[in-house]
Formats: structure tokens, sequence, C-alpha cells
């Protein structure tokens, strides 16, 4: 990850006011060099185990037909 990510997606219930690391905002892996300068980080306060699953489960329905068209060029 040199230079930091270009995405970013934090899934966490930390919040800022409770001073835990985990509630830090996207603006501090910048300045740790997490994540680029460019970088359009989300952070999502959310129980992980909840939100997780959707989010994977979104992913694969987003690219269903781009993985058939790839799957059919092959076979």
């Amino acid at each position: 990850m040199r230079n930091g990510a270009d995405y970013s997606v934090f899934i966490n219930t930390g919040q800022e006011f409770d001073g835990s690391d985990a509630g830090a905002r996207p603006d501090e892996a910048v300045s740790w060099g997490k994540i680029s300068k460019n970088c359009k980080p989300v952070k999502v306060y959310a129980e992980a185990s909840l939100v997780l699953p959707i989010l994977i489960g979104e992913t694969f329905v987003r690219n269903k037909d781009l993985a058939q068209r790839v799957r059919e060029a092959y076979d």
C-alpha cells in the first residue's frame, strides 16, 4: 500500500467523541499515510456483522453480469 490506499470503507460502531482509535475520522488515516490524499473514504456507523454481508452481497449482484460474460468468454 505504498502512498496509501485508493479506496477505503470504515465499518465500526466507534464514535469520535469516545476517543477510541476506531472512532477516528478517515482524515486521520490520510495523515498516517494509510489512505491516499485523493481517496474518497466512507465511514459506516454500524455493527460490521450486520453490514458486511449486505456490502458483499451487493458487490456480487452488481458484478454478476460481468462475471458471467467473462466466464462465457473463457468457455
